[in-house]
């Protein structure tokens, strides 16, 4: 197996590092952050946009990559403050209404750019 390099114009670009990389059946998609992918700067709204932007960009390198939403296995969600999971939660759960994949989120200090959320994800093709 060869390693793929996915790229979405409609998700924000990418520092030294890929979007996502398919690799067989499987796409691992970089953390996200709620930058605007036009302007290329965070945009430091609510936990819950900040977390509707996220998703939403993750959903379009998924599907550069062949992929999808429903396909996700696991996600990986980083908080600024452990206060912010319940409005995480009530986008999250739009996004996987139904068999959710396995997840972990913690509180973490530091986000890029003074953000509160940044989420990754393992998803099958």
């Amino acid at each position: 197996m060869q390693k793929e390099i996915v790229y979405s114009e409609k998700a924000p670009e990418p520092g030294p590092y890929s979007q996502a990389i398919k690799y067989g059946n499987l796409v691992f998609v970089s953390g996200q952050t709620s930058d605007d992918p036009v302007t290329h700067q965070p945009i430091k709204d609510s936990v819950a946009s900040q977390t509707e932007r996220i998703l939403t960009h993750i959903k379009y390198i998924l599907a550069a990559a062949g992929s999808g939403l429903d396909k996700v296995l696991k996600v990986n969600v980083y908080l600024s403050e452990w206060e912010h999971k319940q409005e995480m939660n009530t986008v999250y759960r739009k996004f996987f209404p139904h068999d959710p994949p396995a997840r972990i989120a913690m509180a973490v200090k530091g986000l890029d750019a003074g953000l509160d959320v940044e989420i990754d994800c393992i998803a099958g093709c």
